[in-house]
């Protein structure tokens, strides 16, 4: 005698017509109506009025300053690994980057951090956005580099 198989009914769900506060209309389950509270909204409302929290108002996620971000760690880093032995007697003079930025503004399209005096530190003053064609006629004479101690 074979045994018979069982199989698992699936629920047949009851669709009830809502209309949202805003003239929107769908169907929705039955027991999901019933669940809300016999209200619904849909998408557009219900989201209405709610901020994106995730993203935070640092200068990770403020474009203006994260180009300048990004220039002023370069040279933080340039000078602390004397970089190709070009920044021996160079120091980095800036307290923090908000120093940095108040000094420089946002970076412009197409411009990198440029020191005015090339012999000198990168310090107030000192410091400017400027083209690739300037820094090349702003350079140091060829073999007046010196290595750091």
């Amino acid at each position: 005698m074979r045994q018979a198989s069982r199989r698992a009914m699936k629920p047949v769900w009851t669709y009830v017509m809502v209309e949202c506060a805003c003239g929107k209309q769908s169907s929705i389950r039955i027991d999901q109506y019933n669940r809300r509270n016999q209200t619904w909204a849909c998408r557009s409302c219900a989201f209405a009025g709610r901020t994106n929290h995730r993203k935070g108002t640092g200068v990770k996620n403020d474009p203006d300053k994260l180009a300048c971000r990004n220039s002023y760690y370069k040279a933080k880093q340039r000078v602390k690994i004397n970089h190709k032995n070009a920044y021996g007697s160079v120091e980095f003079r800036f307290e923090s980057f908000e120093q940095w930025f108040a000094e420089l503004g946002p970076r412009p399209e197409g411009m990198t951090v440029d020191r005015i005096d090339p012999m000198g530190h990168y310090e107030p003053g000192n410091v400017r956005w400027a083209t690739a064609q300037e820094q090349a006629r702003n350079r140091n004479p060829k073999y007046t580099w010196t290595t750091k101690p």
